[in-house]
């Protein structure tokens, strides 16, 4: 029998390697000041550090990255640009985490990945039982392996250099550095400006 299965209203995820950053560029995100948290990782109270001089070139790289997923990917018409809104920097110790969340006032997000290595903590999003692309969460069905159609969760172990972009309402955890050297990366949103709708629905934002 032949037959096809078509991933319906899938929630789409850039990956992509944008390389290693140069030694001072590395060190300068290394040196920003990260104030200590309670929420188990640390992060800059800057939320704007795409803006500085120093990281001019990795912004255009993540800008250029989320201008191929909109456009090329994602088909967002010519009308409509997706601008940098705001930019911090996480690290995470040994044993640090990061809770289950998304991203409030926001349309797309991502994070680039500084520094890091293996077992210093992979990002896993995690379907939302309000997201129902298959069977409701009221009867959870078993499966003998879980693929692209049933997950319920996807995790992704990042390599330095890597970006991951995803809509801002997918919820996202990070699990524990477990080694001795702290974990670095580089998290964003990004919204939609221009006109959206036609007629009487016609909307500049």
């Amino acid at each position: 029998m032949k037959y096809s299965v078509t991933p319906l209203f899938s929630i789409p995820l850039f990956y992509a390697n944008l390389g290693p950053l140069n030694f001072i560029t590395k060190k300068y995100i290394q040196s920003l000041n990260y104030p200590d948290e309670a929420a188990g990782h640390d992060h800059t109270a800057d939320k704007y550090v795409l803006a500085h001089p120093q990281l001019k070139t990795l912004a255009k790289q993540i800008d250029d990255a989320v201008k191929t997923f909109v456009k090329k990917e994602l088909k967002v018409n010519d009308d409509v640009e997706f601008e940098l809104q705001n930019s911090w920097a996480n690290r995470h110790g040994k044993n640090e985490h990061n809770t289950l969340h998304w991203h409030s006032n926001a349309m797309l997000s991502g994070v680039y990945y500084v520094d890091s290595q293996q077992n210093a903590g992979d990002i896993v999003f995690q379907k939302s039982h309000l997201y129902t692309n298959l069977f409701h969460d009221t009867v959870r069905v078993s499966y003998t392996e879980t693929n692209e159609y049933n997950t319920s969760e996807f995790f992704i172990t990042p390599k330095e250099g890597d970006i991951v972009l995803f809509p801002s309402h997918l919820e996202h955890m990070v699990t524990p550095n477990q080694t001795d050297t702290p974990r670095y990366s580089l998290a964003f949103n990004y919204f939609a400006r221009g006109t959206v709708g036609a007629g009487t629905s016609e909307l500049k934002i």
